[in-house]
């Protein structure tokens, strides 16, 4: 048992470090059908590091291309990894990152509303540039009057560009395995360590027989 708690959290924290490493890999890989105001809303397929994700950006005056990629960091959505987006310095950053990936969550509840909910995540970093709509401003207004206190913002990941400048590309939002889903990955891969060591055990007790 000692055994697969060690292996257990060995698996935690190898997962843990590849979602949080210094300069990574984004790949914008689809968009899919929903267009809000004239551009593809999210959520969009991607690729980091060479693994599939869904994510959806928050930036509507940056954009890029199917199949383009870049180099990004990858920051959790606390205070420290709010402090290094592209957004960052607004007032109440770190509350408007908790409306964004909460609206996110929303698109997965709600797809048929995936345009305006992504119209209401633009809105929230880039009120001026970003169109208005009857719909979003309802899901913003939703999102601005939600209660985040019990609200687990541990599985969101922050998408940064290295290229910060006003032609770089979009930040993004993108969520990582849950916890509970790592640890029965983990406890899988110890019942095939444990399987293959009782067959090894077994052939080596028929050889000496």
């Amino acid at each position: 048992m000692k055994r697969l708690f060690v292996l257990s959290s060995m698996l935690l924290m190898i997962f843990a470090t590849s979602w949080t490493a210094a300069a990574d890999t984004v790949k914008l890989t689809g968009v899919g059908n929903t267009v809000w105001s004239g551009v593809y809303a999210g959520p969009y397929s991607a690729t980091l590091n060479g693994a599939s994700i869904s994510m959806v950006c928050v930036s509507f005056d940056r954009h890029v291309s199917v199949n383009q990629t870049w180099q990004a960091a990858v920051n959790p959505l606390t205070a420290s990894g709010v402090a290094n987006g592209l957004y960052g310095a607004q007032a109440n950053a770190l509350l408007k990152y908790q409306q964004a990936a909460w609206l996110f969550d929303q698109m997965g509840v709600q797809p048929n509303q995936a345009g305006e909910i992504h119209g209401a995540i633009w809105n929230i970093f880039n009120p001026v540039a970003t169109p208005d709509t009857n719909g979003s401003n309802a899901w913003l207004s939703v999102a601005q009057n939600q209660n985040f206190t019990n609200y687990d913002f541990s599985k969101f990941r922050i998408l940064t560009p290295a290229d910060r400048s006003v032609n770089g590309p979009q930040e993004n939002l993108t969520t990582v395995p849950e916890p509970a889903t790592m640890f029965l990955l983990g406890t899988g891969l110890a019942g095939v360590a444990g399987a293959a060591r009782r067959r090894s055990k077994a052939r080596r007790s028929s050889e000496e027989m």
